[in-house]
């Protein structure tokens, strides 16, 4: 009989990696699972290079794309028109394509066909008759829709069991979690920013847009190229007054205060080689 398989979802992010050291603090390596479904090609090189360096040097994380099929039947008609086949890649732009709309807070279906459904299609080929239990690097101080977040749970999606252990902690708490065990952080955290699963990633605030924009502006210029492809705006509503706005509406708003009716003074500051909120450049 084959012992419990204990899989985590690995994205390059601190809640994820701390989740994963969590899990290889407790379990045998042979029973123990990281898996990186992409972001359909909307993550940042550095990010990319830090997934890399983890699996060289930490433990092996197992490399997922998503693909067509990941659709899971839905927007059948639109993958028939583009004569899409069911193992084409599944990009971030294409699926907003194939949805006729971006993913956003409310309806965040990114999460599903380019992580969830590609992890669990890996799962149920490789692994069909073995038990597992999944957890996830979630955190309850995260948002409002995550401050209920259990320990554990039932996963009704993989149909297993679902832990939480970082549920109770901080983000400043799983930095130093992971450093006390000699692992490196993903780098884009020294430079100021909060999420670095995507880049940007469709709920980012003020400071992450304008970190993207002084940071890697290629970034965006990425998202001018998307939002003319898809004919929608990436993000949903953010700028005061606007009802619709484009990514250089959000990348000018991201640069003032006071409810965006000025320019803010940080805005003709030069930034630093490191600005971590989290005191990772001491």
């Amino acid at each position: 009989m084959h012992e419990t398989l204990h899989i985590v979802g690995f994205s390059g992010g601190i809640d994820s990696q701390a989740c994963a050291r969590w899990v290889l603090n407790r379990f045998p390596a042979d029973q123990v699972v990281l898996i990186n479904s992409d972001a359909g090609g909307n993550e940042h090189p550095i990010t990319t290079a830090f997934i890399e360096w983890y699996s060289a040097n930490i433990y092996p994380v197992m490399m997922v794309k998503p693909i067509v099929a990941d659709m899971a039947g839905r927007a059948k008609g639109k993958i028939k028109e583009l004569g899409l086949q069911p193992d084409d890649p599944l990009t971030f732009d294409l699926l907003a394509i194939l949805k006729q709309r971006w993913p956003s807070s409310r309806a965040q279906f990114c999460t599903e066909h380019l992580k969830l459904l590609p992890q669990k299609r890996v799962i149920e080929k490789l692994w069909p008759d073995r038990e597992v239990i999944r957890y996830a690097g979630v955190r309850r101080d995260e948002s409002r829709r995550r401050a209920s977040a259990c320990f554990e749970t039932w996963d009704e999606y993989f149909d297993c069991e679902l832990h939480h252990p970082i549920a109770d902690w901080t983000k400043q708490m799983c930095f130093g979690y992971v450093q006390a065990h000699g692992e490196k952080i993903n780098e884009l955290y020294t430079l100021g920013f909060n999420r670095v699963g995507c880049a940007p990633c469709i709920n980012s605030g003020k400071d992450d847009i304008r970190a993207w924009a002084d940071r890697s502006p290629e970034m965006i210029d990425k998202i001018r190229e998307w939002e003319k492809r898809v004919g929608r705006t990436f993000f949903a509503p953010k700028v005061p007054g606007m009802a619709i706005n484009w990514i250089d509406d959000v990348v000018a708003w991201s640069k003032t205060v006071n409810g965006g009716r000025q320019l803010g003074l940080h805005v003709l500051q030069q930034r630093p080689s490191c600005e971590s909120k989290y005191g990772l450049c001491e």
